[in-house]
């Protein structure tokens, strides 16, 4: 085909695109800021990521990708439109791209995903769920007849399936990820401590101190916020155990969806996932004991993919590399193609 062949991971937290040839070419949050009055964009990314939180009231910061989904289809071609033309320049020829979207998306949701990456001044677009993607990159073949369990912990969502053959045979989306347990850190501090803190520390004491499982030797920080009393700047010290306790109704929810789905998977199947193990990918993997928990509640054995941050990217490049590696039924196509 003509034109640069691209793949995107465009994820609730972060928008991760590679290039044929290149590699990994762009790696940011999936944020903008706009003016409000005006509605023009006025920062794109790690600009607009580092804002977060400490804005006024005239500027906005979106995230237009919510659960793993489009929720905002304006902010989201904006957002891609910038990313498309950082890489693309003034390239002759529109690029070919590759995109993941969620593994239990709807038809609209779909066609949503094309209308904006077309919208974004991509050429053709192939549409490809996360899972298979990660497997890609996580380098299990399109052709093992063995059934296998990924699951793709996101800041949106979380994807799991079962895949054989190069198809998925069971698979489920959990509107719940990464920036579910931000939110739950935040509104444990305003509830408990009448202490108010922004995204960025709410994600870096997740980061630092959260946990799946209970820690064994209890860790400390001192991190700053505004006291709801006063409004006045407050430094203030948070345990992993307070972290825990906060986040750990959710990270629940999260161990009964994959229930779910291997509730749903048929024995023969359970079997190969059995010996095979379950596969981990996504920041949220990255959680302190997560496949630890997983593998103790399933009884399976859990482990984490070697890059989980880029997997399913660089399961998107190896077909941009490959095109034959995608099966009949994953075409590029424009807006007016797809069923």
């Amino acid at each position: 085909m003509i034109g640069l062949n691209m793949g995107i991971d465009f994820g609730s937290s972060s928008t991760i695109i590679a290039a044929e040839g290149k590699g990994i070419v762009l790696d940011e949050p999936s944020v903008i800021a706009v003016d409000k009055e005006t509605g023009y964009p006025v920062a794109y990314g790690n600009d607009a990521y580092t804002v977060l939180g400490r804005t006024d009231d005239r500027i906005e910061v979106v995230r237009p990708i919510v659960n793993g989904v489009i929720s905002d289809f304006s902010m989201a071609e904006k957002l891609l439109r910038f990313y498309i033309q950082k890489i693309c320049g003034n390239m002759v020829f529109k690029p070919n791209v590759i995109i993941t979207v969620p593994s239990g998306s709807t038809n609209l949701d779909r066609r949503t995903f094309l209308d904006v990456v077309t919208s974004s001044g991509a050429g053709k677009v192939c549409l490809i769920e996360e899972s298979l993607a990660s497997a890609i990159g996580a380098g299990i073949s399109e052709k093992s007849l063995s059934g296998r369990m990924l699951i793709n912990m996101g800041g949106g969502s979380i994807d799991v399936s079962v895949i054989t053959m190069g198809s998925i045979a069971v698979a489920d989306t959990l509107k719940i990820g990464g920036l579910t347990l931000d939110n739950a850190i935040s509104d444990y501090l305003r509830r408990t401590r009448d202490i108010l803190i922004g995204p960025l520390t709410a994600e870096r004491l997740k980061i630092c101190l959260g946990s799946a499982i209970r820690r064994k030797e209890e860790i400390a920080l001192l991190a700053s916020g505004k006291s709801g009393l006063d409004n006045m700047p407050i430094t203030f010290e948070i345990t992993s155990n307070e972290i825990f306790d906060c986040i750990s109704e959710y990270v629940e929810n999260m161990i009964d969806g994959i229930k779910s789905v291997i509730e749903k998977t048929p024995p023969e199947l359970i079997g190969d996932i059995s010996d095979n193990g379950i596969i981990l990918t996504g920041g949220t993997s990255l959680l302190f004991g997560m496949n630890k928990l997983i593998e103790m509640i399933t009884g399976i054995r859990t482990e984490i993919t070697k890059d989980p941050l880029y997997n399913t990217v660089n399961g998107v490049l190896d077909i941009t590399k490959d095109l034959d590696l995608l099966q009949e039924g994953y075409n590029f196509q424009t807006i007016h193609q797809l069923n």
